[in-house]
C-alpha cells in the first residue's frame, strides 16, 4: 500500500503518569500489607528491551541450557569415543567406520536425552538454582539415553562391549553435564541477586482479585520472581479506588499505554472477576496492540480448566490469553537474520539506490528521500523512509492509500513503485530496528478504508503491532500489494497478518523472502 505524503500530528498531551513508588498522603495506616509490595526499579537499566531486543528472560535461560546439554553431551560421546579407541589402540577396527557409527549413536542418545529432559521438567530456572536437584534431573536423562546406547551398541556393535563402553560414555557424560549443571547453578543465581530474572507485572484493575495478586506476589518466596511495576484500573476517576493494598492506582487504561513505552512489561495481569466477561473481553482487545503476555487469575474453586493454555504466576493459576509472539532467543534469531538480509540488501543495492537518488533530484522539486510517521512495534510511532515518488502535497493525510491514477505520482516514481526501488530505503528502518524485513506492512496513523477506520473494520487490527513491520510480509507476497480500498479485502489481509504473527519460523521468513525476490518485485498489483 502507497501512502505517499508527510502526516503532521499536533503535539499530543501526555499526562504524567503518578509514580507507583511515590508515598502516598491520604493512605490509611492500617491500609498498609504485612509485606510492602515490591516495586520495580527504574526502567533505564532495560531500555534496550522496549525496542523487542534481547533482554533476559526464564525461557532464554532455559535455551541456554537446553543448549548447553546438547553441546556438553555431544562432546562427552565424543570424547569417550576417542578415549575407547586409544586405550585399544584400534583393536582391529575400522576407525573411519567407528567414528560415523560414533556420530551417529550420539545424535541418538542426544535426542531422547533431551526429549526426556523435556518431559519430566528439568529445563525450569527455578530447577538450576540448587545444583545437587539438577543433577537429579541430569541422571533421570541419562539413564534412558545409557539405555538406548546400549542396545545400539549391542546390535550394530557386537564385538564392543556394550558395559564398558556404556561405563566410559556415562561417566564422561555426567562429568560434563554435572560441570554445566553446576555454571547454570552459579548464573541463575548470579543474575537473580540483580533482579534481572524478575518478571515485571502490571496489573489491570483494582478489585479483590488484584488485592490478592499484590499479596500473593508480595511473599517472600516470589519476590525473587516478580516485580510489581504498576496498578491501573479502567474505570473512570470516580468509580476507581486511589490506591490498593498499598499500592497507588496509577490512572485508567489510557495513563497505562503513556506509561508502557517507557517501561519495560513482562506481564499484564487483568485482575477483574470472571463475572466480568464483558469488561475482560472489552480489555482484551484494547490491548491487542501489545507484545506482552496478558493473563486472567482463575479460581480454582470455581474454574478448573483442563485443557487450556494455563500458566502459573506465582503459585496463582492464570489464564494465558494473549501470548507475546517472539520471545527469548526468538527474538535474537529475527534480529540476526534483519541485520543479515539489510546488509546484504544495501550492499547488493546501492549502485541503483544511487541512481534512483540522482533521477529523483532531476525529475522534480522536493526532497528525495521522503519521511513518513508509521505505526510500528507495540503500536509506537516511527518515521519510515522511502524514495519520492510523488509531488510534495501537504494537504493529504496520506490515511487513504493512493490510487494506480493519481495524477500526483511523477514520471520517475511510476517506475520506481513499479519495481519497488521506492522501498529500498526501508532497509535504514530495518538497520535502526524500527522495522523488520518480513512483518505486517506500516500503516499510517487512523489508515482508513475509504471512510471507515481500518480499526473499525478488521477486528483485530491492533494486534499487527505486536511484531515490528515489515518491508514485505505473508500478506505481500498473497495479493495484499497495491492499494487495499475494500472492506472485504481489508479483512482478508488483517487475517494473513495474524497467520504470520502466530505462525512465525525463520522457514517463513526465508519462503516470503525468496518469494518476494523471485516474483513479488512486480507484477499488476505493483504501482
Amino acid at each position: 500500500m502507497r501512502d505517499d505524503v508527510q502526516v503532521r500530528f499536533p503535539a499530543e498531551e501526555r499526562s504524567a503518569v503518578p509514580d507507583p513508588a511515590a508515598p502516598r498522603a491520604n493512605a490509611a495506616p492500617d491500609a498498609e500489607p504485612e509485606i510492602e509490595p515490591e516495586i520495580a526499579p527504574p526502567p533505564g537499566d532495560f531500555a534496550g528491551a522496549r525496542d523487542g531486543w534481547l533482554h533476559w528472560t526464564h525461557g532464554l535461560v532455559n535455551r541456554l541450557v537446553k543448549g548447553a546439554d546438547g553441546f556438553l553431551l555431544a562432546s562427552a560421546g565424543l570424547a569417550a569415543w576417542a578415549a575407547w579407541t586409544n586405550r585399544t589402540d584400534g583393536a582391529s577396527f575400522d576407525n573411519g567406520r567407528l567414528l560415523i557409527q560414533a556420530v551417529i549413536f550420539t545424535a541418538v542418545t542426544l535426542g531422547v536425552y533431551l526429549r526426556t529432559m523435556t518431559t519430566i521438567g528439568a529445563y525450569r530456572v527455578e530447577n538450576y538454582r540448587h545444583w545437587g536437584k539438577s543433577l537429579l534431573d541430569v541422571v533421570g536423562g541419562l539413564l534412558p539415553a545409557g539405555t538406548v546406547l546400549s542396545l545400539l551398541v549391542w546390535a550394530f556393535l557386537p564385538e564392543v562391549g556394550p558395559s564398558d563402553m556404556l561405563a566410559l560414555w556415562g561417566g564422561t557424560a555426567l562429568a560434563f553435564l554435572g560441570a554445566g549443571r553446576m555454571v547454570a547453578a552459579h548464573g541463575v543465581r548470579f543474575l537473580e541477586e540483580r533482579g534481572v530474572l524478575r518478571r515485571r507485572v502490571v496489573i489491570l484493575g483494582a478489585t479483590d482479585v488484584a488485592e490478592r495478586m499484590i499479596a500473593h506476589l508480595s511473599l517472600p518466596e516470589h519476590r525473587a520472581n516478580y516485580s510489581i511495576l504498576g496498578l491501573f484500573d479502567d474505570r473512570d476517576s470516580d468509580r476507581r479506588p486511589a490506591s490498593l493494598a498499598g499500592l497507588p492506582v496509577s490512572g485508567d487504561l489510557t495513563d497505562f499505554k503513556r506509561f508502557l513505552p517507557d517501561n519495560r512489561v513482562d506481564m499484564v495481569v487483568i485482575a477483574l472477576p470472571w463475572r466480568a466477561a464483558m469488561r475482560i473481553h472489552s480489555l482484551r482487545m484494547q490491548l491487542q496492540m501489545i507484545s506482552l503476555d496478558i493473563l486472567i487469575p482463575l479460581d480454582e474453586e470455581s474454574i478448573r480448566l483442563r485443557l487450556a493454555n494455563l500458566r502459573h504466576i506465582g503459585d496463582i493459576p492464570a489464564l494465558l490469553v494473549m501470548r507475546q509472539p517472539l520471545r527469548g532467543m526468538q527474538i535474537v534469531v529475527k534480529r540476526i537474520e534483519d541485520v543479515a538480509v539489510a546488509g546484504l540488501g544495501l550492499l547488493v543495492a546501492s549502485p541503483f539506490m544511487l541512481a534512483a537518488s540522482i533521477a529523483v533530484r532531476l525529475d522534480s522539486p522536493g526532497p528525495i528521500i521522503f519521511r513518513q510517521t508509521r505505526v510500528g512495534f507495540n503500536n509506537r510511532p516511527f518515521t519510515m523512509l522511502k524514495f519520492r515518488t510523488m509531488k510534495v502535497d501537504d494537504s493529504d493525510d496520506g490515511a487513504v492509500g493512493t490510487s494506480r491514477d493519481n495524477p500526483r505520482i511523477t514520471r520517475v516514481g511510476r517506475f520506481l513503485r513499479r519495481t519497488s526501488i521506492d522501498e529500498l530505503p526501508q532497509l535504514f528502518n530495518v538497520l535502526a530496528g524500527d522495522m523488520s524485513v518480513v512483518g505486517p506492512r506500516a500503516h499510517v496513523p487512523n489508515m482508513r478504508v475509504g471512510n471507515q477506520r481500518y480499526a473499525e473494520v478488521a477486528r483485530e487490527y491492533a494486534a499487527r503491532s505486536r511484531v515490528k513491520p515489515g518491508i514485505t510480509g505473508w500478506a505481500q507476497i498473497n495479493g495484499m500489494r497495491g492499494g487495499i480500498h475494500t472492506v472485504e479485502k481489508a479483512r482478508v489481509g488483517v487475517d494473513m497478518d495474524i497467520h504470520y504473527i502466530e505462525n512465525w519460523s525463520l522457514w517463513l521468513d526465508a519462503k516470503i523472502i525468496i518469494s518476494t525476490v523471485t516474483t513479488g518485485l512486480f507484477g499488476r498489483d505493483v504501482f
